[in-house]
């Protein structure tokens, strides 16, 4: 497996721990644009990485819906006015 391969799977998985995307579908559209996707494109689409990343958005947005409640955590993006 090449590092650019590697770069694109720890890329994915730190969107989806990230709480700001709801599901495999909008981590694929947002990967699309990183130097090497094409060469990841196989792994991405994959049953078994799309289970992986749905799992893993799923949890983070429950963690981060939870930090919301308890902590009055401003949970959803802001765009700049402009």
């Amino acid at each position: 497996m090449s590092d650019v391969v590697r770069r694109i799977q720890a890329r994915a998985r730190e969107l989806a721990r990230s709480g700001e995307f709801v599901g495999w579908r909008a981590l694929a559209f947002e990967l699309q644009f990183e130097p090497g996707f094409s060469d990841a494109y196989g792994w991405l689409y994959s049953p078994s990485t799309k289970e992986e990343l749905e799992g893993l958005c799923k949890e983070a947005r429950k963690q981060r819906e939870a930090r919301c409640l308890n902590e009055s955590e401003r949970c959803r993006r802001t765009w700049p006015k402009g």
